[in-house]
């Protein structure tokens, strides 16, 4: 799941705040409750044939993200079907300080032509990702584009002729109604966890006003971008993160609603081509509440509540301006607010009608390109030597002491999207024992199939774990 999602020692304290002044977007849907109600059922529904509709168009993704020792070591999600103790061999004085490590996460597939719907922070500043299919197949993905405003992002993977999700196109979801959501929690691929909507929409503190859907469906790392459907199998939403102090599930999840993942999405895609225009001042919508203390004539508009760091003084949009209008089109939630936004090229100048001070003016805004956002870092080429599929091992004298076996001592490549670890120990290449890096290489030169399986000892499991001789890289 998303770091910022886990950080909370700041966002229970701001849930709790904005809790009460965000209530606008739920406010405004008050007049839908008859009609959710006109929808309820009488009894749980039955998810089997919404999860055989589903699971078709589950994908994978196996993404490699970099960290050193300088910096604190991120939230890692680590994707091994095995956990333990690992005996190490002594730490190697002389080891390089930066680590790459495999994160796993969800998405699922729009197009037959290979488009993939994610989360951004499952991709984001990731120098590698591929999308293991339903059908077992295991491509890079290139990233088409991210939008971190909504956490959404757009993939694209080299196939046709993929099955697709079915989407949702009866309207919002409604508090009560059942859903279900399919991903990789902790690595566990296809897992079904199923809940109900607890609130929607539900804005939160650092989402600049961008409406989610609340849960209480179980969500854990692994499981973000994964797809969150109804009883018919219709995805109505894209899991996105947990609310928690402890870096898991603790009974709140969210999900960005289907509806404004596609509008993103199909921005994204436009955008390729062009860089897209950004509205960099942070937004919230107007509650009734709010609107009485700002002392506008009704609730509606969107709320400036962080500068725009690049105005000078006295210019732009300021904090606790109300975005009212756009070139004369109303503004009156922050779904609007990016709408207009997406359909104007960087350099656009706005007219831009607010309320600042009691009284409404207007202003002149330029667009400027949205920061682009980074796929990978500017890594170092993989020490490990391809032969060895990416693994740099232990030399036998300084493994000379621990149980038999090859040590890790660390992987990249085929190996790390594998996931393979330091401190792993192979005792097997496919049926042939190993004991030292030297019956390893011979093992392997030994075989020409272009997957290979290693027999990994982590603590007291062991586990056979395939590893492809040869990637292609993500272009």
């Amino acid at each position: 799941m998303s770091a910022r999602a886990r950080r909370s020692s700041w966002l229970w304290k701001a849930g709790l705040l904005f809790g009460l002044c965000l209530g606008a977007a739920v406010e405004a849907r008050a007049g839908g409750i008859a009609t959710c109600a006109a929808r309820a059922s009488t009894a749980p529904p039955d998810f089997v044939q919404a999860v055989a509709r589903n699971t078709p168009a589950l994908v994978h993704l196996l993404t490699v993200r970099e960290w050193s020792e300088e910096a604190s070591a991120p939230d890692a999600e680590h994707l091994f079907p095995m956990a333990g103790t690992r005996p190490a061999p002594a730490p190697d004085e002389t080891a390089q300080t930066r680590y790459a490590e495999r994160v796993t996460a969800s998405g699922f597939v729009l197009s037959p032509d290979g488009f993939i719907l994610t989360s951004a922070h499952a991709v984001l500043e990731r120098r590698e990702v591929w999308a293991v299919l339903s059908d077992g197949r295991q491509l890079p993905a290139r990233v088409v584009g991210i939008d971190q405003h909504s956490d959404v992002a757009l993939l694209k993977v080299a196939a046709e002729g993929l099955p697709v999700a079915r989407l949702a196109t009866a309207g919002p979801v409604c508090a009560g109604q059942w859903v279900a959501a399919l991903g990789a929690p902790f690595g566990f691929e296809r897992t079904l966890t199923v809940g109900v909507v607890s609130a929607e929409p539900r804005v939160l503190p650092g989402y600049a006003g961008v409406a989610v859907i609340q849960l209480n469906v179980a969500l854990n790392p692994g499981s973000s971008g994964g797809p969150l459907f109804n009883a018919a199998g219709e995805v109505v939403g894209v899991n996105t993160m947990i609310f928690s102090s402890a870096g898991f599930y603790l009974g709140i999840s969210f999900a960005v609603p289907i509806g404004r993942a596609l509008q993103v999405a199909e921005h994204l895609r436009m955008a390729a081509a062009r860089p897209p225009a950004a509205f960099v001042a942070i937004t919230q919508p107007v509650s009734p509440a709010l609107a009485r203390a700002f002392g506008l004539p009704q609730a509606g508009g969107v709320l400036v509540s962080g500068d725009d760091p690049e105005s000078g003084p006295g210019g732009g949009l300021r904090r606790g301006d109300v975005v009212l209008a756009i070139d004369g089109q109303a503004i009156t939630t922050s779904d609007d607010l990016d709408d207009a936004v997406a359909a104007r090229a960087p350099g656009t100048t706005m007219r831009v009608a607010v309320w600042r001070a009691g009284r409404r003016e207007t202003l002149r805004v330029k667009l400027r390109a949205a920061r682009s956002e980074a796929l990978t870092s500017d890594a170092a080429p993989d020490s490990a030597p391809a032969h060895r599929l990416g693994l740099l091992l232990v030399p036998a004298a300084r493994a000379a002491q621990l149980p038999p076996g090859v040590y890790v001592e660390s992987a990249s490549g085929a190996a790390l999207l594998a996931g393979l670890d330091g401190g792993d120990r192979i005792v097997a290449v496919n049926a042939t024992p190993v004991a030292s890096p030297a019956e390893f290489d011979a093992a392997l030169a030994g075989l020409t199939a272009d997957t290979v399986a290693l027999l990994v000892m982590r603590g007291p499991m062991s586990l056979y774990v395939p590893v492809m001789r040869v990637l292609t890289r993500p272009q």
